[in-house]
């Protein structure tokens, strides 16, 4: 029974080695296209390993920890794997808020909630399963300290630590030395930061003891990830405090690496260097029209006309955002719009704004029209409300019209008096069909029904919005 079991166990996984390619970048997205976009980031070795789940952003004003996370789908790994979330709360991100709805990292709870923030806490939860080990990246207040030093140095300060809910915790199958690893991964991560006072230090919340000081740890995503999986759980926080962003971001690449060098995830080259964010051009559709605008453009709408944004394109690909500011959501992308009044777009690289573009809302131009015909072979323009004179027998055909906005398409051009044979009844649209007007013969079309005189319509919406006519001579 036993070589049985083994057996199955082995086919399975071989056919598991087999589904995935090594090395592999595997990139899924959650919520498409909205305020709350969810991107995923699988990354296979050449050589199985453990994987380490690299969460950022999941509280929004926090970016040296999602911008630190945003350059690990970049790399390439010799051995084992990675899960990358940069922007786990992108809504919060894009206002630049601590947590729109309250604090995602305080909704890792048992129930399951079915608003989206509950969602997005259950995808998270899918990838711990997944995981070895956690790391969940913030920006904190100040520094922490083992004692106290003064307001902003202290031991109820988060910044500048590597945060564990217990110094060790059982599994179920083994003890996980929490406290032991940070340590030394802090040694190698010290050695690397020149700045005496911005180096990293080890802080225990003791959140499973009954008089901790940080129950609210309780619902975190970290002690979820330890109690529910029993992987290994780490917080690691900048300071909020530290002159530069590039510096938050550089901390926390160094713990990152440490702890991929300790748990023998292997990178095969290096992240590229963030750079300074910038809006290269939006991609708009304009009532099927395709528009490119730069930063500062003007995008000019009538009023009736739909627009669509399709695509942004700046130097970055991640934790952008397009916002019509007095429409929709903080996320406008690929949806039909329609405005009354004068607006702008901004642009956003996570809460930063990177561009901007205009739009001008203008009042419909009165349409002028030219028709366009061929009588007897023969083309021949005629502009609104003037005669086109052939003799009674001409074969003539209104092949198209000409119009000053170039929507032509959006009319109908109804030669009054005249059914196409092909039609059991009259659609109004006749141009393209060739008239022989010796059988021209509904006088009660005509003016003055004198069959001398026909009107060709030009409609909207079954609005008559020009003619000329048709002059038969006998």
């Amino acid at each position: 029974m036993m070589n049985r079991i083994f057996m199955l166990l082995l086919v399975f996984s071989t056919l598991f080695a087999e589904e995935t390619k090594r090395p592999s970048l595997e990139h899924e997205v959650y919520f498409k296209d909205t305020q709350n976009e969810l991107n995923v980031y699988q990354l296979y070795g050449r050589s199985d390993g453990n994987t380490i789940f690299i969460l950022g952003g999941i509280q929004g004003d926090e970016p040296g920890g999602f911008l630190s996370a945003d350059l690990y789908p970049n790399i390439v790994l010799e051995k084992g794997n990675l899960i990358v979330i940069p922007r786990a709360n992108f809504h919060s991100i894009i206002k630049n808020n601590r947590g729109i709805n309250g604090d995602l990292n305080r909704k890792f709870k048992m129930e399951e909630s079915d608003d989206i923030e509950g969602q997005i806490v259950e995808i998270i939860k899918k990838y711990m399963k997944q995981s070895d080990v956690f790391l969940n990246l913030h920006d904190g207040w100040g520094f922490y300290s083992d004692t106290y030093i003064g307001p902003g140095r202290n031991p109820e300060r988060f910044g500048q630590s590597v945060i564990a809910d217990a110094s060790k915790y059982f599994n179920g199958l083994d003890t996980l030395y929490l406290e032991k690893i940070a340590r030394e991964v802090l040694v190698d991560i010290n050695e690397k930061i020149k700045n005496k006072y911005h180096k990293l230090h080890f802080m225990n919340t003791k959140t499973f003891e009954k008089e901790t000081d940080f129950k609210e740890m309780q619902t975190s995503a970290t002690y979820y990830a330890l109690k529910e999986f029993g992987i290994y759980a780490f917080g690691i926080e900048s300071s909020k405090n530290l002159e530069t962003l590039e510096q938050k971001i550089l901390y926390h690449n160094y713990a990152i690496n440490e702890f991929m060098d300790y748990f023998g995830v292997t990178p095969e080259h290096p992240a590229i260097i963030a750079q300074r964010p910038s809006l290269k051009y939006l991609m708009i559709d304009v009532d099927g029209k395709k528009q490119i605008l730069a930063n500062n453009d003007t995008l000019h709408v009538e009023r009736n006309e739909f627009f669509e944004i399709k695509e942004i394109i700046a130097n970055s690909t991640r934790g952008l955002s397009c916002d019509v500011v007095s429409w929709g959501t903080n996320h406008d992308i690929n949806k039909k719009i329609k405005l009354r009044r004068n607006d702008k777009i901004l642009v956003r690289k996570d809460g930063d704004i990177i561009g901007k573009v205009e739009i001008s809302i203008e009042e419909p131009m009165e349409d002028l029209f030219a028709f366009l015909f061929e009588v007897n072979g023969i083309r021949k323009i005629v502009l609104e409300n003037e005669y086109l004179e052939i003799n009674r027998g001409d074969k003539i055909e209104v092949f198209d019209i000409l119009t000053r906005n170039g929507h032509a398409d959006r009319y109908k051009v109804n030669v009054k008096g005249f059914v196409p044979p092909d039609h059991g009844s009259n659609p109004g649209e006749d141009r393209g069909h060739v008239i022989d007007t010796k059988n021209f013969g509904w006088k009660r079309w005509s003016i003055n029904g004198e069959g001398k005189i026909y009107p060709i319509i030009i409609e909207l919406d079954q609005r008559e919005v020009s003619r000329a006519f048709i002059k038969i001579n006998d």
